[in-house]
């Protein structure tokens, strides 16, 4: 249901929640490999391979060879800039609503999830 609101706030900028999450991890990045990427954004390599297939068809990414030549790295387009940007004030809304509709007492609940989350990103 969380994934249905987001998705809904999101809908004029045409991207799903976890495509957002992709290219703004990726915008974070500036670049990354596919397995970068998968643990930054904290997915299997195979599912992100599928949703990044999607965005390359929306031209949002593209692929380039890397340094290392059994990878490619992915870099968001001007096109994957612009839909970031204007996707970016509604994921900010939807936050704004879940937060409020949740209430102050679920704050510990997102701080404890954001230390396991930094401490996910640690390991």
């Amino acid at each position: 249901m969380v994934t249905e609101i987001y998705d809904s706030y999101l809908e004029p900028s045409g991207l799903k929640i976890t495509m957002f999450r992709i290219l703004r991890r990726l915008s974070s990045a500036e670049q990354a490999s596919i397995t970068e990427l998968a643990i930054i954004v904290g997915v299997d390599r195979s599912t992100l391979g599928r949703n990044l297939r999607v965005l390359e068809r929306m031209n949002l990414v593209t692929f380039e060879d890397a340094e290392d030549a059994r990878s490619r790295a992915i870099i968001l387009t001007v096109l994957g800039r612009t839909t970031l940007a204007k996707a970016t004030p509604l994921w900010v809304k939807a936050q704004t609503k879940m937060r409020s509709v949740l209430g102050k007492e679920l704050n510990p609940v997102f701080a404890a999830m954001t230390k396991i989350k930094h401490a996910a990103e640690a390991h």
